[in-house]
């Protein structure tokens, strides 16, 4: 059967590659596409990660997703510097509360400019919140926080541009006017979907309001003992700001709470909308590809009307012709699968080389590829091979 299979295939080449074709793009298009999305699932859980297992931020505006969010959030009062001593007074089983600002802000040293750095202000306890580690140096204090002091840990991107061939530790930057001492050199980060994490300087929080006036908002990171504490810290850190904003039992919160647990599941919600869109796309082309290969057996039966007529009167079963036309089929998508996984392994390094995207082929996907390949063979010949072995021998040995 499959010597008689590939006999067939190469009888006509052009017409069975063009009938391979839906099935190339379809299994193609699923391998990179879910390469993609699976590469990204594992990048954006490990930097959720760096949040923290226990940390959780109090934000104005939280994870919007609409205009009507953004403008209901417009309407929110400020979170100010108050609210964060608030509750580190109140909540007493929250191990640390930490205030966090930041704008873009060009950063000057020595003749060089950095433009479009994340100038951030924070306070001394946020590398232990995020997992924030040093590649030299050291952090800013709570003495050095509390005095407005002006000293900075700044990212590998501050180091490489403005001291490329120097130790940046005890160099002066500027930035909006305001020198800061260089106290500490962070480990290289990398990219995250482009955005470098590297292009930062962060300052303690006084000292960022010093140099860039009072902040309208800001964030408030809060962490937990542990992971079975963070429901009962969380509604403490809810109750003391809704009791600060007066709001009534029935009215939501005036303000948002963003936890790993609340990126991951955007996240979710993010790619499943884009797999879904894709798989149908993809389910189209295995469709297209389907109908051509139905066709192509259907025209096969009708050319080699008397070869089955033959095959039948010297005895061929009608599970025999059946299992021919099935294997011929199947034999065929499996080809356009094989192809498909090829291009797709190749479109998913090609991301992952020229894009900020990441990409995971694994063995399992490949696998998938290939079983929906031979199962739209399978599904597009039974009909042809069907027809195929129900016709009467006499009339198809008389057939022209």
């Amino acid at each position: 059967m499959f010597r008689i299979a590939l006999e067939s295939i190469r009888a006509h080449k052009m017409r069975s590659f063009l009938n391979l074709l839906g099935i190339i793009i379809a299994v193609t298009t699923i391998i990179a596409v879910i390469s993609v999305v699976s590469g990204l699932n594992e990048y954006a859980a490990n930097i959720i990660n760096q949040l923290g297992p226990n940390t959780f931020i109090i934000t104005k505006f939280g994870i919007i997703t609409s205009r009507e969010e953004f403008l209901q959030a417009m309407k929110r009062k400020d979170i100010t510097l108050e609210d964060v001593d608030a509750v580190r007074r109140l909540v007493p089983k929250a191990v640390r509360v930490c205030p966090r600002v930041f704008s873009q802000q060009a950063v000057y040293a020595e003749g060089s400019r950095l433009a479009d750095t994340f100038f951030v202000g924070t306070g001394p306890e946020m590398p232990w919140m995020v997992g924030m580690e040093l590649d030299d140096g050291r952090y800013f204090t709570d003495v050095e926080d509390r005095a407005a002091r002006p000293v900075a840990v700044v990212g590998w991107d501050v180091k490489d541009q403005l001291f490329p061939n120097v130790d940046p530790i005890g160099r002066l930057i500027k930035v909006s006017g305001k020198p800061f001492r260089i106290v500490g050199l962070l480990i290289r980060q990398g990219k995250i979907f482009g955005q470098s994490q590297d292009q930062v300087v962060l300052v303690p929080f006084s000292s960022y309001e010093k140099a860039m006036g009072k902040s309208r908002s800001i964030d408030i990171f809060v962490e937990a003992p542990d992971s079975n504490s963070i429901p009962s810290v969380m509604e403490g850190v809810r109750t003391v700001m809704r009791s600060r904003r007066g709001t009534s039992y029935r009215d939501p919160d005036p303000f948002d709470i963003i936890d790993a647990e609340a990126l991951q599941s955007f996240w979710r919600q993010i790619t499943f909308f884009g797999f879904a869109l894709v798989i149908w796309i993809a389910s189209i082309s295995l469709l297209v590809g389907g109908v051509a290969i139905a066709n192509t057996m259907f025209a096969s039966i009708m050319e080699r009307t008397q070869e089955i007529g033959i095959r039948k009167a010297i005895g061929a079963r009608r599970r025999d012709i059946r299992r021919q036309f099935l294997f011929e089929a199947m034999t065929l998508s499996t080809f356009g699968g094989i192809v498909g996984i090829g291009f797709g392994w190749i479109a998913s390094k090609l991301v992952e080389a020229y894009t900020p995207f990441p990409a995971r082929v694994s063995l399992f996907l490949m696998t998938i590829g290939l079983v929906v390949s031979v199962l739209s063979g399978l599904l597009a010949g039974w009909v042809p091979a069907l027809r195929a072995s129900r016709l009467d021998p006499v009339e198809a040995i008389r057939s022209e």
